[in-house]
């Protein structure tokens, strides 16, 4: 499985590369990786400010305002067809999920926590595809909004955004344009991260070893792997787990491929008490 991840996120890194060549200049707003409702792997998509319809073009050639995050809409992405891209990875993480969990798909049809972590594992993939291309490539994807889409599962969209991406206008923009979904959708559902006594502490944590001046990643990854070794460290919520092994994992300086600033850890911090 270890070997999948890795093709699957060196492939995801090509993918993205092309179509970002291709579309840089129409100004990409959004990334999406799309899977079936079986979890099996379709394709990558784009979507530019310049495929947005404005009153002085036709309106059948582009995307309407109202389907500005509607992906069954957007036009730019990778060819499904493509036995050397993401199509080989279509059944291979369905299969292994199933094999997994006997009796259904962990992401479908499910209010439990625990789903999360699969969910987890494709977007750390993602997440290591978008460092990767920030970072070795060089890209500014500072403008782009990423996540991951399946099928009648808003509340992937809504947080696999929030994972993968800084908060911005943007993000703002998506959430707002997903909430009602969600709202009718899971309108009996309780929240998918609702904070424990566990999550409040290690967030504590976290955010007390940033205060420490100066602000040394060696040393501030050291002790955050020491929270990792607290026997409560299993019981937290996976997206707190994540985050806290990201930073235990930082290089020592600020161009490691791993590191994160003071500020970036602060905003996901933030984040988790704004879910």
């Amino acid at each position: 499985m270890l070997e999948h991840i890795q093709n699957l996120k060196n492939t995801l890194i090509q993918e993205f590369f092309q179509l970002y060549e291709q579309y840089e200049q129409d100004q990409i707003y959004a990334c999406v990786l799309v899977f079936n409702e079986y979890l099996g792997v379709d394709y990558l998509a784009v979507s530019s400010q310049r495929s947005l319809f404005n009153e002085q073009e036709d309106e059948a050639q582009y995307l309407s305002e109202v389907n500005k995050w509607n992906i069954e809409k957007w036009r730019y992405r990778t060819q499904a067809n493509n036995s050397s891209g993401l199509h080989q990875f279509k059944n291979i993480f369905a299969d292994y999920f199933k094999q997994r969990h006997i009796y259904g798909n962990p992401l479908l049809n499910s209010n439990d926590t625990l789903q999360y972590n699969h969910l987890e594992l494709l977007l750390d993939i993602f997440q290591q595809a978008k460092q990767s291309l920030s970072g070795a490539y060089g890209l500014d994807l500072s403008q782009i909004l990423f996540f991951i889409h399946v099928p009648k599962q808003v509340d992937v969209e809504i947080h696999s955004a929030q994972f993968l991406n800084a908060p911005s206008a943007l993000l703002d923009e998506f959430l707002h344009n997903k909430a009602p979904q969600t709202t009718m959708e899971q309108s009996t559902a309780q929240p998918k991260l609702k904070l424990q006594q566990v999550d409040k502490d290690l967030l504590i944590d976290l955010a007390q070893l940033l205060e420490v001046e100066p602000y040394d990643y060696l040393s501030i990854a050291h002790e955050a792997y020491l929270l990792t070794l607290e026997p409560s460290f299993i019981d937290s919520n996976l997206y707190i787990q994540r985050l806290i092994q990201h930073v235990a994992a930082m290089d020592n300086h600020e161009q490691g491929e791993f590191a994160l600033h003071k500020e970036e850890i602060t905003q996901r911090i933030q984040q988790f008490y704004a879910m």
